[in-house]
C-alpha cells in the first residue's frame, strides 16, 4: 500500500486533484477495511493482490510524451548529427537573461570539431542553503575557447512545478539540455543566487571524447522517445554517472554521496578525478564561481569571466 495508495493518486485518473486524492483516500480505506469485510484470509488475499495486479496494468499503460505545451526553456530538444569528428548541434540553449523570469528566448545551431574537445568541467549548484542536494552538470571545453554544458533536468510543462516525491511516480518527461555557459550557469548564479562550483576533471582526453559522444547519442534517443524522469533512478547526477560508468568509470552506486550529491565533488576528490593538489577544502573555495559574477547582470562573456 505504501507505494500502490499514491500510484492511484498519480495515475490522474481524473482532470480535478481532489477526485483524483478521494480515489486514492477510498483505496486506503478499502484496504483498511477489507479485515472486517471479507473474514477469510485467502479470499482477502487474492481481493488485494487482485486489486494490487489492476494498480500495475493501469500504471504501465502510462508513457513519456513530447506532446505537452512546455515551459520555455524546456521547449525545445536539442539534437545532434555526426559526419567524421564533426558534430553538428541544433538547438543550444542561449537565453539573455534580465531576471530569472524575465529572458529573451535564444536557441543556436553550432557545429564543433570533436578533435578540439580536450577539456570536462564538473558542475555543482547549490540552492537555498542545501549542503547534501545540489543540482549537477557536465560543461564540455574546446580549444577555441567554447563551452557546451550538458544538465539532466525535469522537462516542465508550463506553469508546472516540480516535486520530488512527484517525481518518483511518472509525472515528468526527461531532458538533456545543451546549452551556453552564459545562458545555464549565469541563471544560477547572478539570477537565481544559486551556489556554483567549477571543477576542472582529471581524465584524458579520450575518455571526454567517449562521454561526449554517449551523451550526444542520449540526446538523440531522447529527441525520439521520450523517458520519464525518477527522482532517484533518472536524476541530474544518475544519468550522467551512467553515461560516465558506460566508459568504465568507477561505479559509486552503493556510495551514499549518489543521493546527497552535494557532497559528490568530495567523492570525485577522493578518487583523484579533481585537476587539483590542493586540500579538498581550499579547493572548493577556488572552485565557487559566485566570486567572479555580478547579481542581476548578464555578462555575454560569461564563460571567460569565470576562468580568470
Amino acid at each position: 500500500m505504501l507505494w500502490s495508495a499514491p500510484a492511484v493518486y498519480f495515475l490522474n485518473i481524473f482532470t480535478e486533484e481532489n477526485l483524483n486524492l478521494a480515489l486514492a483516500s477510498g483505496y486506503v480505506v478499502l484496504i483498511l477495511l477489507l479485515p472486517f469485510i471479507i473474514k477469510n484470509k485467502l479470499y482477502r488475499r487474492s481481493v488485494t493482490l487482485s486489486l494490487f495486479i489492476l494498480i500495475l496494468i493501469a500504471w504501465a499503460q502510462v508513457k513519456p510524451t513530447h506532446n505537452k505545451i512546455w515551459a520555455d526553456g524546456t521547449n525545445k530538444l536539442p539534437s545532434v548529427t555526426v559526419d567524421n569528428n564533426k558534430i553538428h548541434i541544433r538547438n543550444i540553449r542561449d537565453f539573455i537573461y534580465t531576471s530569472e523570469t524575465d529572458y529573451q528566448i535564444n536557441y543556436l545551431d553550432k557545429s564543433y570539431d570533436l578533435n578540439n574537445l580536450t577539456k570536462l568541467d564538473y558542475i555543482l549548484s547549490y540552492w537555498d542553503g542545501n549542503k547534501a542536494i545540489a543540482h549537477t552538470m557536465f560543461s564540455f571545453g574546446f580549444n577555441n575557447g567554447e563551452n557546451l554544458a550538458i544538465s539532466v533536468e525535469v522537462r516542465h510543462k508550463k506553469g508546472e512545478e516540480y516535486g520530488g516525491f512527484a517525481g518518483l511516480y511518472k509525472q515528468f518527461e526527461l531532458i538533456y539540455v545543451l546549452a551556453t555557459e552564459r545562458d545555464i550557469l549565469q541563471l544560477r548564479t547572478n539570477f537565481r543566487q544559486e551556489d556554483v562550483y567549477r571543477y576542472p576533471l582529471n581524465i584524458p582526453q579520450e575518455t571526454i571524447h567517449e562521454l561526449f559522444n554517449i551523451v550526444i547519442a542520449r540526446v538523440n534517443a531522447l529527441h525520439e522517445t521520450a523517458e520519464f524522469y525518477n527522482t532517484l533512478s533518472q536524476n541530474c547526477l544518475t544519468s550522467l554517472a551512467a553515461d560516465f560508468w558506460s566508459i568504465g568509470g568507477e561505479n559509486n552506486h552503493f556510495d551514499y554521496r549518489m543521493l546527497a550529491n552535494g557532497y559528490s565533488d568530495e567523492m570525485l576528490y577522493q578518487r583523484g578525478r579533481l585537476k587539483s593538489s590542493a586540500p579538498f577544502s581550499a579547493m572548493k573555495q577556488q572552485a565557487n564561481i559566485n566570486q567572479y559574477t555580478k547579481v542581476n547582470h548578464y555578462n555575454p562573456f560569461y564563460s571567460k569571466k569565470i576562468r580568470p
